[in-house]
């Protein structure tokens, strides 16, 4: 098993993998380390075939630092086939005393309409968004006696494929892992990321990844809205290559240089690959770029969420989105509702510490379906712990 007091998280994303390990107890950074690796998680063309041997590199290099195996990982990953679903369930009574039996219920009911209905996913997150006792809403559990005729919780589910949870088991396994947790990559980094951004009442991350780009909104501290698109990184780079009649790999290299100086790029560059004009490789990301942010906020969702005039901002993050640090991003009129647009710079230590800071502080809206062991307990209470 694994060292007490150490936990191990693996952030498996399609162009990067990346490892840390924390202690427990002093909050600390033992190990991190991260590893090229292109793999594809969209589920009718899956292949993380080259996965496999920079994993057992990465656990041993992990292991030898801190002498000891590693049996379990908790594991965070995006696909592009994630989706969310949005549920209420509602209880009528006639003036019934609220207890907290009464969400525990309903908790159970809207899990199980899902897994009936979609059993072919596994629910990877359960939020609880708000409880409405006789038309007034309340965001956390009330810790005060109430009577009510009506009680609705409304819950949102982010979901992922089975098949494909079985497959990263199975790779896993391999490496004589078990998965211990499965968690959103861009749900559990944004929420850790969100703490930098108080100042703002309503944050939109828009993490563009290699195959996806995820958009995921808080109000304050208050998780509202999850969407993924299969659009990210590896388009734009063959859009470079196509328009410019390049190849694949120096449209890569090229991406990655916008956010370089224009002599940098120049100087790399224009010796080998003849352009009509330096600035058209830009026009074709920003191009790219600016379908992904129409794609992603082009929802009615949006209109209604800034309508009242609150303080806001949109902030970049992923793999993908490096490309904009040092860029100005333009938006269309109708998306211009942002007080300020944040690239957020991430690298392997700021993205596991994601998980860990997931596990470690708990947040008020999540769901958990962790068994608790002790034999006392009733089966709600047993099975989710969400009143800690």
């Amino acid at each position: 098993m694994n060292k007490k007091g150490l936990n191990t998280y693996i952030d498996f994303g399609s162009s990067k993998i990346r490892l840390g390990v924390f202690d427990l107890e002093s909050s600390r950074n033992i190990f991190t380390s991260e590893k090229d690796c292109i793999s594809n998680f969209n589920e009718k063309y899956f292949d993380i075939s080259r996965s496999n041997e920079v994993i057992n590199s990465l656990i041993k290099a992990a292991e030898k630092k801190i002498d000891s195996h590693i049996k379990n990982i908790d594991l965070m990953i995006d696909t592009p086939d994630m989706f969310s679903i949005d549920i209420s369930i509602k209880r009528t009574s006639d003036k019934n005393k609220y207890s907290n039996s009464d969400i525990l219920s309903l908790l159970q009911e809207g899990k199980n309409l899902i897994q009936n209905n979609y059993f072919d996913k596994k629910i990877v997150h359960m939020i609880a968004k708000k409880f409405i006792f006789d038309d007034i809403e309340y965001f956390e559990i009330p810790n005060k006696e109430l009577n009510y005729n009506s009680l609705i919780v409304d819950l949102k589910f982010i979901c992922f494929s089975n098949n494909i949870f079985k497959k990263l088991q199975d790779i896993f396994n391999i490496n004589h892992i078990v998965i211990h947790n499965l968690y959103s990559s861009s749900y559990v980094r944004s929420s850790n990321y969100n703490l930098n951004f108080e100042n703002y009442k309503k944050k939109i991350f828009l993490d563009i990844g290699y195959n996806k780009s995820t958009v995921i909104v808080f109000e304050d501290k208050r998780f509202l809205f999850f969407n993924v698109l299969p659009v990210g990184g590896k388009h734009i780079t063959k859009d470079i290559s196509v328009l410019l009649k390049i190849d694949i790999n120096d449209a890569e290299n090229m991406k990655k240089s916008l956010n370089k100086s224009d002599t940098v790029f120049e100087n790399k560059f224009n010796q080998n690959i003849k352009l009509k004009s330096p600035d058209l490789y830009k026009q074709i990301i920003h191009a790219r770029v600016d379908e992904i942010i129409k794609l992603n906020l082009a929802n009615e969702y949006f209109n209604s969420f800034f309508y009242q005039n609150d303080d806001s901002v949109l902030i970049f993050t992923g793999e993908g989105s490096k490309i904009l640090n040092k860029n100005s991003i333009f938006l269309e009129e109708k998306f211009d509702f942002f007080n300020e647009i944040s690239f957020f710079e991430e690298d392997t230590a700021s993205i596991c510490e994601s998980g860990f800071n997931f596990d470690k502080e708990k947040k008020f809206q999540e769901v958990s379906f962790q068994t608790k062991k002790s034999k006392n307990k009733g089966f709600f209470e047993k099975f989710f712990n969400f009143f800690n």
